[in-house]
C-alpha cells in the first residue's frame, strides 16, 4: 500500500514500484544474490590478504574482522537507516536493483529453476501471491493511529464503524418490538396526527390485530392532503404504503443497499418464525458509522452516562459491544446482545429492582424495571482487592 502511494507521488518510477508489488520473488532474488556476492567476495578477498600477510593464522583474523564488519556495516547500520528513512532508501535503491536484475539475469533464471524443482519435489506451491491487507490488520493500523495521535478519536471510531459495518446484522441495531410505535389500521387521520406529534416520528408502521401482522407504513406527509381537505376520519390503512420486510440476520450493508435502491427509509425486521422482531430506519444505519444523529424533535438522554461518583448509568437495551468500547472493557455472554440480557444471564432469573450481579471487576445493579424489562442498570468498577476477594469466595 505504501509502495502504491509512493507510485502516485513519483509516477516516473512507476515501473520500479510495479516490479516490487507484482513480482516480489524476483526482487528478493536480486537482493539475496547481490548481498551474498558482496559478503562472500569481501570475505574471500580479506582472507587471502590476511593469509599473505600473517600466514595461516591470518585466516582466523579475517574471520573475526569480516564478521564484525559485515554485521555492523553490512547489516545493522544500513538496516537501521532503512527503518528511519524507508521511502528515501526505496527511491534510491529501486533503480539500482532494477539494473542489477539484468546484470544477474542468468543467475536469477538458474536459481528460480532450482527453487521450482525443489518446490515440486516437496509438493510446495511456490507461485507468487499478493499480500492483501486483512480486516484485522486494518483495525490494528487504525488502533495504532489513534494511540500515536495520527488519528483523532472521532476519526478512529468512524473508521472502526465502517470496518464493522459489513459484519453487523439487522437484529443488532434494530428498534426492538417492545419499543416500536405502531398504529392499528383503523386509526383515524386525526388520531394519527396526535401520535406523530407525541413521538416525533415521520413514519409509523400500521398493523392489523397485532404487531406480527404489519400491513403498511404511514408517512406523515401522506396525511397533509387529508388534513387540508378536512377528511380527518379516514382510516390510516387507506393511506399506508407498502412496507419493506427483511430477516433479522440480514447484514446491514446489504440492507442499506436495498433501502437505497428501493428509496425507503424504514424496514420491518422479522424473526425466523415470521413474527415482527423490530424495525430499522435509514437513520439507524447511518448512525452505525457517524454516531448518534439528533434532529430538532429528538430530546434523547445518552444511553450511557457517567455520574459524579464514577458510576455508569446504562440503558438496558445498550449493545454489549458498544458498552465495551466506551468502558474500554470486554462484555460478552452467549445468546444475548444487550446489558439487560447479560444481567438476566448472570442472575439466572428475573432480578428485582436494587439487586446486583458481578461481572469481572464490575458490579451491575438493576436501577429501573418496567413490567418484565430491565430499563436501566448501574455499573460500578470494583477495586482489585474487592475483585480478588470475590474470586476467592
Amino acid at each position: 500500500m505504501r509502495l502504491l502511494a509512493l507510485q502516485e507521488k513519483h509516477p516516473q518510477l512507476k515501473k520500479f514500484f510495479q516490479w516490487v508489488v507484482y513480482d516480489p520473488q524476483s526482487v528478493l532474488t536480486v537482493v539475496l544474490i547481490s548481498n551474498n556476492i558482496v559478503n562472500i567476495g569481501a570475505s574471500a578477498l580479506t582472507t587471502a590478504m590476511a593469509i599473505s600477510i600473517a600466514g595461516p593464522e591470518g585466516a582466523f583474523w579475517a574471520i573475526g574482522i569480516m564478521t564484525v564488519l559485515i554485521i555492523l556495516f553490512g547489516e545493522i547500520f544500513p538496516k537501521s537507516i532503512a527503518i528511519i528513512y524507508p521511502e528515501k532508501l526505496v527511491l534510491f535503491s529501486l533503480p539500482l536493483l532494477w539494473g542489477l536484475r539484468f546484470v544477474l539475469a542468468p543467475l536469477i533464471w538458474g536459481f528460480h529453476k532450482v527453487v521450482r524443482f525443489f518446490g515440486t519435489l516437496f509438493k510446495i506451491d511456490l507461485s507468487p501471491g499478493f499480500a492483501f491487507v486483512t480486516r484485522k490488520e486494518i483495525e490494528q493500523v487504525v488502533q495504532m493511529g489513534g494511540v500515536s495521535g495520527a488519528l483523532e478519536e472521532d476519526e478512529r471510531k468512524m473508521i472502526h464503524s465502517i470496518i464493522t459495518f459489513e459484519e453487523t446484522r439487522a437484529f443488532e441495531i434494530m428498534i426492538p418490538r417492545t419499543d416500536m410505535v405502531a398504529l392499528p389500521k383503523d386509526t383515524t387521520v386525526a388520531e394519527a396526527v396526535s401520535i406523530f406529534e407525541e413521538n416525533g416520528h415521520s413514519r409509523i408502521p400500521v398493523f392489523d390485530g397485532n404487531l406480527d401482522n404489519i400491513t403498511g407504513t404511514l408517512h406523515i406527509k401522506d396525511l397533509i392532503k387529508s388534513l387540508s381537505s378536512g377528511e380527518t376520519e379516514i382510516a390510516v390503512q387507506e393511506l399506508a404504503r407498502e412496507s419493506l420486510f427483511v430477516p433479522e440476520v440480514m447484514k446491514i450493508a446489504e440492507l442499506f443497499e436495498i433501502m437505497k435502491d428501493d428509496r425507503v427509509h424504514m424496514a420491518i425486521v422479522v424473526d425466523e418464525y415470521g413474527g415482527t422482531a423490530g424495525l430499522v430506519t435509514l437513520e439507524d444505519l447511518l448512525e452505525e458509522i457517524v454516531g448518534e444523529i439528533q434532529d430538532e424533535y429528538d430530546q434523547e438522554i445518552p444511553s450511557i452516562r457517567q455520574t459524579e461518583d464514577g458510576t455508569y448509568l446504562v440503558d438496558g437495551n445498550v449493545n454489549l459491544g458498544d458498552l465495551g468500547e466506551i468502558l474500554e472493557d470486554v462484555f460478552e455472554a452467549e445468546d444475548v446482545d444487550s446489558i439487560a440480557g447479560l444481567v438476566l444471564s448472570l442472575s439466572g432469573g428475573f432480578p428485582a429492582k436494587g439487586s446486583s450481579v458481578r461481572y469481572g471487576h464490575w458490579s451491575i445493579e438493576v436501577k429501573e424495571i418496567l413490567g418484565h424489562r430491565i430499563m436501566q442498570v448501574a455499573l460500578t468498577k470494583c477495586d482489585e482487592e474487592e475483585s480478588q476477594e470475590e474470586e476467592d469466595l
